[in-house]
């Protein structure tokens, strides 16, 4: 069983340089504060198309964030992780910098590839490539009603399955963080909730780390899961495989130095 209180990181929240997102650093710095967080994922969208300037730009947001936010960690006690949420199927060509930063997550999202148009199995060579470089894989249950031109819809069928416990297979043997994003479950578009009870059984029964998402556009939202947390605890999932409950391992798995 495990309680808000237990949850000691917010590692998925966006800010107005998400451009969809609306409010600024330092104001999900407070809400942190306020949840009693001990670390704070900053994971903007990365939106270029990979060219030199545009890498450089990007890469020393992340790192400059992370150094000067950090410089008064002890007056706002909770530690800014710098990071970014990559689009699947995003095709950059200098990744260099930006593969330096210690939170990678890759989410399944429809900004780089047109989802419709795709079948399941692109989805996993998608992810496949992903696996090399990045660290978590960001709400892998959204947008899967769209595939093969909606045939799928918000039902569980065999290939959607399938495409889960395949999902999940390469995030063990990868040990790559799979992600229970609070935004999923309370927006539950076209079937999410349903997608979402499936896999995080499937989850479990691999032994999988997993790590609590708000997926925060605004600050109000940062470091709340009632939602997430109510799912956990109806399957009993280990506390000790929540990467959000364990400071010692996010500092060792994230290369964090306090």
């Amino acid at each position: 069983m495990i309680k808000q209180s237990d949850i000691i990181a917010d590692l998925h929240t966006h800010t107005i340089f998400s451009k969809h997102g609306y409010s600024t650093i330092q104001e999900n710095i407070a809400a942190a504060c306020k949840m009693n967080l001990k670390f704070l994922a900053i994971t903007d969208h990365i939106y270029n198309d990979g060219t030199e300037l545009a890498i450089k730009n990007e890469a020393t947001r992340c790192k400059y964030l992370e150094k000067e936010i950090n410089s008064n960690y002890e007056e706002n006690q909770v530690y800014v992780i710098g990071g970014a949420e990559f689009n699947i199927a995003q095709e950059l060509t200098k990744r260099e910098k930006l593969m330096k930063l210690r939170w990678r997550p890759i989410g399944l999202h429809g900004f780089k590839l047109k989802i419709s148009e795709l079948t399941l199995n692109d989805l996993i060579n998608e992810f496949e490539k992903s696996a090399r470089m990045h660290n978590a894989f960001a709400h892998i249950e959204r947008e899967l009603h769209k595939i093969d031109n909606y045939s799928h819809g918000e039902n569980l069928d065999d290939e959607i399955k399938n495409f889960f416990d395949t999902i999940i297979e390469l995030a063990k043997l990868n040990n790559i963080f799979l992600e229970v994003n609070e935004s999923s479950i309370r927006n539950n578009d076209d079937g999410n909730e349903v997608r979402i009870n499936y896999w995080i059984r499937r989850a479990l029964d691999n032994n999988c780390r997993i790590y609590l998402a708000s997926d925060a556009h605004f600050s109000s939202r940062v470091g709340k899961f009632p939602l997430a947390i109510e799912l956990l605890n109806e399957i009993d999932y280990p506390k000790e495989l929540i990467l959000n409950c364990d400071a010692e391992q996010i500092k060792e798995e994230l290369k964090i130095v306090l």
